[in-house]
């Protein structure tokens, strides 16, 4: 009898260990592969993404309304608009280039004139 409760009382204690190994072997499985991800290239001689079509296309519309000092750079996401609008008429300004871009918006860096 002593015996058989020696015998449960180690396998019991063995168990038990091997269950409490801790975190460092928790995540560990065998029948996972490693997948590397390339590392990128640096690109070295990259132009900016210009559409001259864009541009003259929201120019000539804020034209066609008299802004004839506001300039359009779309190198840049979303198009910027630069120079100078009359007083008090930013919004027409922005509304007029948002139109001419199909409805999507475009940055402000424009000045008002005095």
């Amino acid at each position: 009898m002593r015996i058989k409760l020696l015998a449960v009382l180690c396998l019991s204690t063995f168990l038990f260990l091997t269950g409490c190994r801790g975190d460092s072997n928790a995540n560990v499985n065998s029948n996972t592969a490693t997948v590397t991800t390339p590392t990128p290239l640096p690109k070295t001689a990259e132009t900016a993404a210009t559409d001259p079509a864009l541009k003259t296309k929201i120019e000539d519309a804020l034209k066609k309304k008299g802004y004839t000092t506001v300039t359009v750079d779309v190198s840049t996401t979303p198009a910027t608009l630069r120079g100078t609008y009359p007083k008090g008429k930013l919004d027409d300004v922005i509304q007029t280039a948002q139109q001419a871009n199909g409805e999507k918006p475009v940055k402000n860096e424009m000045t008002e004139a005095k």
